[in-house]
């Protein structure tokens, strides 16, 4: 009997239920962008009465954009991850090719990179 799964993390996680999580995760961003894309849409036809209001708005509108960036891409992960998954490369690292354990699945199904070159990579983006 063979010793090493016959593709990346087939025999150890369930890419089932792991997928269920990531089409729940891009359901729910898509509804999150949509909730916050009306309220915006909604504000936008209120006058502004003076410059603390102005700035008040300011800061909200600033913040619900970041929420839908931030939606926006915790959609597009999930659907890469989705799409790994269709290509039998789900599971594996994307910088070093190493096997991602699996508990760091189950935490973040959609996670591309291994925890230490996830923190390279968070680090040379920062």
């Amino acid at each position: 009997m063979d010793a090493h799964p016959t593709g990346p993390k087939e025999n150890s996680v369930d890419l089932d239920a792991l997928r269920a999580d990531l089409e729940q995760v891009v359901r729910e961003s898509e509804a999150t962008i949509a909730a916050l894309n009306a309220e915006e849409i909604d504000e936008d036809g209120d006058i502004v009465e003076d410059d603390a209001a102005e700035a008040a708005d300011f800061t909200e509108s600033d913040r619900e954009d970041a929420m839908v960036d931030a939606a926006e891409a915790r959609r597009a992960e999930a659907l890469e991850a989705l799409a790994r998954m269709e290509a039998g490369s789900y599971g594996v690292c994307v910088d070093c090719g190493k096997e991602i354990p699996e508990a760091r699945l189950q935490f973040r199904p959609e996670a591309a990179r291994c925890v230490e070159d996830q923190e390279r990579f968070e680090e040379a983006e920062a």
